[in-house]
């Protein structure tokens, strides 16, 4: 049993019809291909960015020094210990008080439970009944199906199975372009121009000088930005957070309270459709089941 599971999670994860780039012929040859076009593309890429950059100017570098001076010094501040950690523990507390004030998570817990029990209820009591009912059905179906061949003078016979029909299978027609594409895929480059960019600013000696002058400067006005408004986020999310917990406590000792008698009520209105349904199915599948035969 164990080595019939492991086939068969084998063979579900493997291909049906998968192609063979590695042929020794023409497949490897499209493979090869790819990856060459891929290769040329790479380093045309990556020498035209290193170009661009290293034709910036000064002033380009303090472009470029004061925005990422800024960002960085924002998100320093943004995130610091007198930013959003400071905010979120200043209003946690506050938020858990008023949620647990709330007067409608007691109501709303209350009325939640007593309908997702009863749905709960409703759907086991209906399966649990409903295999009964088909299993009285059926023996009554066929019970009756086999009186009225009788009756008829006809004698009781089993339908033969109906055929299973066989799984078609399909063949890809264009191997060549996809052995293509993947010795493609494997060895292109998407960071060949970030790579460019940043290799020609490195060696930019105007861009840098730009770059180190402007960036200090930026970054001391970003960051008390960011503190105070990595403070507001966090008062707000805090107090999001805390009014959730404080809700949630409340919402849920209702909801368990009124959740089993919901079940319960649901449960019996199941077992009644439940038994009336799969006695009517089986019934109908026992009596189709009977054949007469002369």
């Amino acid at each position: 049993m164990r080595l019939a599971l492991l086939i068969a999670a084998t063979l579900a994860v493997v291909p049906a019809c998968e192609v063979d780039c590695f042929d020794d012929g023409p497949l490897e040859q499209a493979y090869l291909d790819g990856e060459t076009a891929a290769e040329l593309e790479n380093a045309a890429v990556y020498d035209e960015a290193y170009a661009m950059a290293r034709a910036l100017t000064r002033a380009d570098g303090e472009r470029e020094g004061d925005l990422a001076g800024y960002s960085d010094g924002y998100n320093a501040g943004y995130h610091s210990r007198d930013g959003y950690g400071a905010g979120y523990s200043a209003a946690f507390d506050l938020g858990a008080y008023d949620g647990s004030r709330d007067v409608t998570a007691c109501d709303l817990g209350r009325s939640d439970g007593s309908s997702e029990g009863d749905a709960a209820g409703h759907g086991a009591g209906y399966d649990a009944a409903w295999s009964q009912g088909w299993s009285a059905g059926y023996e009554e179906g066929v019970s009756e199906a086999q009186a009225w061949c009788s009756s008829s003078g006809l004698a009781p016979a089993a339908s033969a199975p109906a055929d299973e029909e066989e799984p078609s299978n399909s063949a890809d027609s264009e191997d060549l372009r996809e052995c293509r594409a993947r010795g493609y895929g494997l060895m292109v480059d998407l960071t060949a121009r970030s790579r460019g960019l940043t290799a020609g600013k490195r060696d930019n000696p105007e861009f840098q000088a730009g770059y180190r002058a402007a960036y200090p400067v930026a970054f001391a006005r970003g960051e008390p930005v960011g503190v105070d408004d990595g403070y507001q986020a966090g008062w707000s999310a805090g107090y999001a957070a805390g009014y959730g917990t404080g809700f949630a406590a409340i919402y849920d000792g209702c909801y368990d309270d009124a959740y089993p008698e919901g079940y319960d009520d649901g449960f019996d209105r199941g077992w009644s459709s439940g038994w009336a349904d799969g006695w009517s199915d089986g019934w109908s599948e026992g009596y189709d089941d009977v054949v007469c035969t002369g």
